[in-house]
């Protein structure tokens, strides 16, 4: 079987994919990964064949001050419309001759392209919040303690301001393929039956949901061990350290972020392991308590680390809590905010502390409570246990050549 994976967005939204790509390409299917160009060189050192698509996202992203801004929410979606339109002109392309396409993130074209083409189509979510609730709001709203008439209020206000948005940009390009308008775009997205590739024992998609969905785990990609004897001279100098890294978010901001962390782990008398994204030197470099590490698979990393700050993205969330320790959510945009609301919900970790309010004493604060909190240190033990227990990616790789062989 020919399949065509494709996805949109930071390293979090292509990591899953490229592990499924090569479930299914290990099964004996044809595959095919379609995602940023500045991703080919790391997927096909994976043994996936892939195929660029659109513009550079890590750039994009590079060249904001910050993510959490009003200015950087508009050039998103200004960014976002741009791809939308050139992704219908790409995708007919990559998707020649295919039996499967499976789409996910910011591939917003390919239902479309792919119902023109008769080709089957399924989408892959990566958090239960692309699913409208009342349980949670729409992702472009903080807050996630409200009542459920606010989160139903959120999700009837997004959709009033997507029918003059993506639907009918989207509908325009329909009418261009020969196609019928859509009254609900992101239902069509979506697709007949959504997979959503999360964890339950973080977040189990609630029952009120709309469309159809069947909830199988988040898919890991399983890299080979590093040796690297800086890393593990620093482990073995002390007691387990906490590591902060806030992934695809500005570097700019991160590396502004710095002073933060170390003050926060020094305040709370612990190690730290900092993850680097950016390349200018720190005035933390030569501290014997701060060790800075580049492009190490966060698997191998964070089982031998006492807690997690990170910025919230659902991939880092699950790596935290497979490998059973306790996580400080930095929120900064999007789901961002309902992964660090259910971390706290489910005893994962304290409450998040928002980049937009974050100060080194809140983060000292939360530190001490990951290590000092039992119920957080046992929680995170149980929801280790429940996740190694099934194999995600097999479920899912399963479930997606099954239904299109029945």
């Amino acid at each position: 079987m020919k399949i065509v994976l494709a996805t949109f967005g930071s390293l979090g939204d292509v990591q899953p994919m490229l592990a499924l790509s090569l479930s299914l390409k290990s099964a004996g299917h044809d595959v095919l990964l379609a995602a940023p160009p500045e991703k080919a060189k790391w997927v096909e050192q994976q043994g996936c064949p892939f195929h660029p698509l659109g513009d550079d996202v890590t750039a994009f992203i590079d060249d904001m001050k910050d993510a959490h801004s009003f200015h950087s929410a508009v050039h998103f979606v200004r960014y976002v419309r741009k791809e939308l339109i050139s992704q219908f002109d790409i995708f007919p392309k990559i998707i020649a001759g295919a039996d499967l396409v499976i789409g996910a993130s910011l591939v917003f074209a390919l239902s479309s392209v792919a119902e023109s083409m008769g080709i089957e189509y399924r989408f892959i979510a990566f958090t239960p919040q692309l699913l409208p609730s009342g349980k949670y709001p729409f992702m472009a709203f903080k807050h996630h303690w409200l009542p459920k008439w606010y989160n139903r209020m959120t999700w009837q206000i997004a959709r009033i301001l997507d029918r003059i948005n993506l639907t009918l940009l989207i509908n325009k390009k329909r009418k261009q393929l020969g196609l019928k308008p859509v009254d609900d775009a992101w239902f069509h997205i979506l697709g007949k039956h959504v997979i959503v590739a999360s964890d339950k024992a973080i977040a189990k998609v609630p029952q009120d949901v709309e469309p159809a969905f069947t909830q199988t785990g988040y898919m890991h990609l399983n890299q080979p061990n590093q040796h690297l004897p800086e890393l593990e001279a620093f482990l073995s100098a002390g007691p387990p350290p906490v590591y902060a890294g806030f992934g695809s978010m500005p570097k700019k901001d991160q590396a502004n972020n710095v002073p933060i962390v170390v003050n926060a782990a020094r305040s709370a008398g612990q190690r730290v392991v900092i993850g680097k994204f950016w390349d200018e030197p720190s005035e933390f470099s030569n501290s014997d308590d701060v060790f800075f590490i580049k492009r190490y698979p966060h698997l191998k990393l964070f089982p031998h680390m006492a807690a997690v700050i990170h910025h919230g993205g659902a991939g880092t969330t699950a790596a935290s809590a497979i490998s059973g320790v306790p996580q400080i959510i930095v929120p900064h945009i999007l789901d961002q905010y309902y992964w660090g609301h259910q971390v706290y919900q489910s005893h994962l970790g304290p409450k998040p502390i928002w980049r937009s309010k974050l100060t080194y004493q809140k983060l000292s604060t939360a530190i001490q409570e990951c290590l000092s909190n039992d119920l957080i240190q046992q929680r995170a033990k149980a929801a280790s246990e429940i996740i190694n227990q099934q194999n995600s990616l097999e479920m899912t790789s399963s479930l997606l050549t099954g239904s299109i062989n029945q």
